[in-house]
């Protein structure tokens, strides 16, 4: 081997090892940035618990123990019932956030309720969806974490003010087993689209994903349109 080629060699041995090295040091940055957002909403139903429930859990037994002393059940009935009513719905509301429903059974389902959940919260928000009927069976831990990407991809959207979005979502069964969600973004202007895409959340966004689920994220553009394809292999319990 003459020199020119082992400097050829050490030159691509050194251009090989500078990207493993930065390709790490990326995946390292976006998974922190998962995590501490995640911790971040850990935190927040934490501080709703204890302004919301805890304190109207507070309130109600000072009313049970006033209504006892001064034996007043015409005054405690009502309020009783407010309260009673007021715990079911924010535990219930609480249940959702922290264990999505029919994740476990249908991720198509679970898409459709989360997408509820958004326009809930904001009517003017322009979300179509494609979702097949039926799913493939697999582990829940994917349904979740395929469902926590998408509410993620929503709130990165709705900083910049989601309503003016046009957002359609498609789940997609492939062949092999694989799976892809498309999520395809159509924004009001060219600005728009370039500081979104250039996001470094969505970068992060993208990374994590294809770490976590060793599957692949690519975007595609079109004008303005930005399309995201989400496509990962389906793992059963057997598997």
């Amino acid at each position: 081997m003459t020199f020119i080629e082992q400097d050829i060699v050490l030159l691509i041995y050194f251009i090989s090892i500078l990207w493993c090295v930065t390709s790490y040091l990326r995946t390292q940055k976006a998974l922190q940035w998962w995590s501490y957002g995640q911790s971040l909403r850990l935190a927040d139903e934490a501080e709703r618990i204890r302004n919301s429930l805890l304190q109207e859990s507070c309130c109600m037994r000072r009313s049970i123990e006033r209504s006892i002393t001064e034996k007043s059940e015409s005054f405690a009935g009502h309020e009783w019932i407010h309260s009673v009513e007021f715990l079911h719905r924010s535990l219930a509301n609480l249940g959702d956030r922290l264990a999505p429903p029919y994740v476990e059974h249908s991720l198509p389902l679970a898409i459709e309720f989360l997408i509820e959940s958004w326009q809930t919260k904001n009517s003017q928000l322009k979300i179509k969806t494609q979702l097949p009927k039926l799913w493939r069976d697999e582990l829940p831990s994917q349904s979740v974490f395929v469902l926590q990407i998408l509410d993620e991809l929503l709130r990165i959207l709705s900083v910049k003010n989601l309503t003016k979005y046009s957002i359609e979502i498609s789940l997609i069964p492939l062949q092999y087993e694989l799976n892809e969600l498309v999520v395809k973004i159509s924004y009001p202007d060219a600005q728009s689209l370039s500081l979104r895409s250039q996001s470094p959340e969505l970068k992060y966004l993208r990374r994590t994903f294809r770490f976590l689920t060793s599957g692949q994220c690519f975007y595609r553009k079109r004008k303005l349109t930005e399309t995201l394809y989400f496509r990962w292999r389906s793992l059963t319990r057997n598997s």
